[in-house]
C-alpha cells in the first residue's frame, strides 16, 4: 500500500479522534457579573462606566446581569465590549396587588434588548405580615406573570432571597411557589440558603431540576453574613460549582459581592477562583 496514503489515513484518524473528544467534552458555565458591580467600580475608581466595564471584561467576565429599564447607553456599552446578555432582573412587589404596568414594561424590555432569562425579585412582605389568603393571592400573581413570560419563550425565575420577609426566603416557601407554577425556575444563590439556616449543597440537589441561573455569593462565616470575594469565605463554592458541572449545568455563574469596598480587586479574586473551580486555572486551595 502506498506510504503516502497510509500516512494520510493515520492523520485523518488522529484529527477525527481529537475532534470527537472535543465534541464529547461538556460545555462549561459562563462567568458573569452584576452590572451594578461595574457601576460600583466606576464610582470607586473615579472612571467612566465604559472604562470600568472594559477592565471587568479584561479580568475574564463574559456576561452581565442587568436590571430591567437599565439605561440604554449602559446596555450599548456592554454590548460593544462583547458582554453576553446573561440575565435581566425585575423587581415587582406583588404584596401591593396587581402590577400589570411593570409586568408589561418588563416584557417589553426583554423583547427590545434580546434577553431570554429573567430573575423576578418579588419584594418583601410588610412587617405586620400577610394573612394566608393574601399570601395565596401573591403566589397567584407570581404564577400568572410566570405563565405570561414563559408563553413568550423566556425563562423566568425567582431566587432564594436573603430576607425573612421574602416569599422566596427558604426552601419551603420556594416549594410553595413551584407547586403553583410549572413555569417558574430558580436562580440558585450559593450564599443565601446559609442565611436561612439551610445547607446549600442539599438545596442544590433538591432544586436541581429547576435551576436556570446561578448567583455565586460567598460569606465570611455562618455567623457573619458579610459578602466576600468568591472562594475566600465559608460557602462550599468549589463543591457547588463541581456538582453543577457534573449534573450538566452549562448556564451562567454570576458573581455577587454587594458591599465590596474594593470592587475591582475583589472581582479579580472572584473570577480567578471561579475559573479555578471550573478547571480552567489552578485549583482552589
Amino acid at each position: 500500500m502506498d506510504k503516502t496514503f497510509i500516512l494520510a489515513a493515520i492523520a485523518a484518524f488522529c484529527i477525527g479522534f481529537v475532534s470527537c473528544r472535543k465534541a464529547a467534552e461538556p460545555a462549561l458555565p459562563g462567568i458573569s457579573i452584576f452590572c451594578d458591580h461595574i457601576e460600583t467600580v466606576a464610582r470607586q475608581e473615579g472612571i467612566p462606566f465604559a472604562e470600568a466595564a472594559a477592565r471587568i471584561k479584561e479580568l475574564g467576565y463574559e456576561g452581565a446581569d442587568v436590571r430591567v429599564l437599565q439605561n440604554p447607553e449602559t446596555i450599548r456599552i456592554l454590548d460593544s465590549l462583547g458582554f453576553a446578555h446573561s440575565c435581566a432582573i425585575t423587581d415587582i412587589d406583588y404584596a401591593k396587588g396587581d402590577q400589570k404596568e411593570i409586568e408589561d414594561r418588563t416584557i417589553a424590555f426583554m423583547d427590545e434588548y434580546g434577553y431570554d432569562r429573567l430573575l423576578l425579585v418579588v419584594g418583601v412582605m410588610p412587617e405586620e405580615g400577610l394573612s394566608d389568603e393574601e399570601r395565596e393571592a401573591v403566589r397567584q400573581r407570581i404564577a400568572s406573570f410566570a405563565s405570561r413570560v414563559a408563553g413568550r419563550g423566556y425563562t423566568i425565575m425567582v431566587e432564594d432571597y436573603d430576607s425573612k420577609r421574602s416569599i422566596s426566603y427558604n426552601a419551603e416557601r420556594i416549594d410553595s411557589l413551584f407547586a403553583m407554577s410549572k413555569d417558574l425556575g430558580l436562580v440558585f444563590d450559593s450564599g443565601n440558603f446559609i442565611y436561612a439556616g439551610e445547607d446549600a449543597l442539599e438545596q442544590l440537589d433538591h432544586f436541581r431540576g429547576r435551576i436556570g441561573h446561578v448567583h455565586l455569593k460567598d460569606r465570611t462565616s455562618p455567623t457573619d453574613m458579610k459578602c466576600v470575594p468568591i472562594g475566600t469565605g465559608c460557602v462550599a463554592i468549589k463543591e457547588i460549582i463541581g456538582r453543577l458541572v457534573e449534573t450538566g449545568y452549562d448556564g451562567w455563574l454570576t458573581v455577587e459581592q454587594f458591599g465590596s469596598r474594593n470592587m475591582l480587586e475583589d472581582s479579580g479574586v472572584s473570577v480567578r477562583n471561579v475559573r479555578a473551580a471550573l478547571g480552567k486555572d489552578q485549583l482552589l486551595k
